[in-house]
């Protein structure tokens, strides 16, 4: 069993917090620091609702203190925010009927040079080398002209552990840059240059240059630092040789 937060009332932000967590972050490198936060629709999979009994009704709160968080973050300086939507891909309904409207409200008043993006996965390991259930395969077809109209910078999906067809999927991204998972985050299998750069190379066929961006398919806990720095080297060489 598992014991989940229980909204028992109207959610509404408090005091933002993330800006602290940001700022100490920041601190450490030149670079610029990318903050994450979980998106509307995925917090309601990670929740019991005891108050709505509509679950856009919820979203539509969440996404607004979510923005509260956003824009604390985009005034102190922050200049890439990403919300993390992974049950966008499980939940394709709610997602085209209510759940892509919502990751507009939490852009919402964030300024153009702040980078906007959105990371959808297919699914949720539970271990290293897991062979866990994945979306189905058609949800980045059916998401990606929503996602695409939406005030979005980049769009981060899983291409490693779920390969897509690169020619059907990347032409309906007309505007937003692609951020595609290159290296697998629950194998333990290193990749190979030349398997990464044949990918990248694939999907230069169907995307501009400037809009794809090489990157993992997701958070890289379960490797641990050797096997995700051998990872990272080799997506590295392989999109600096593309």
């Amino acid at each position: 069993t598992t014991t989940l937060p229980t909204i028992t009332s109207r959610v509404a932000a408090g005091d933002a917090f993330l800006v602290h967590d940001w700022k100490a972050a920041q601190a450490t490198t030149d670079h610029p620091v990318k903050v994450t936060i979980p998106g509307p629709l995925t917090i309601t999979d990670s929740t019991v609702d005891r108050h709505y009994g509509d679950r856009a009704a919820l979203v539509a709160d969440l996404a607004a203190a979510v923005n509260v968080e956003v824009r604390a973050l985009a005034d102190a300086g922050c200049t890439h925010i990403q919300v993390d939507e992974p049950v966008l891909a499980r939940r394709i309904d709610d997602a085209l009927s209510f759940g892509v409207d919502a990751l507009a409200v939490c852009f919402d008043g964030v300024p153009d040079h702040v980078v906007r993006t959105v990371h959808c996965c297919c699914g949720y390991p539970r271990h290293l080398d897991d062979a866990y259930e994945k979306a189905p395969p058609e949800a980045y077809l059916d998401l990606a002209e929503a996602i695409d109209a939406a005030p979005i910078g980049r769009f981060s999906l899983e291409d490693a552990h779920r390969p897509n067809d690169l020619a059907a999927l990347l032409p309906r991204f007309r505007d937003t840059t692609v951020i595609l998972g290159c290296v697998a985050i629950a194998r333990s299998r290193i990749e190979t240059v030349d398997e990464v750069r044949g990918r990248l190379t694939g999907a230069l066929l169907h995307i501009d240059r400037e809009r794809l961006v090489a990157a993992p398919d997701c958070g890289l806990g379960y490797l641990g630092r050797d096997l995700a720095r051998a990872k990272l080297r080799v997506l590295c060489e392989a999109a600096a040789s593309v």
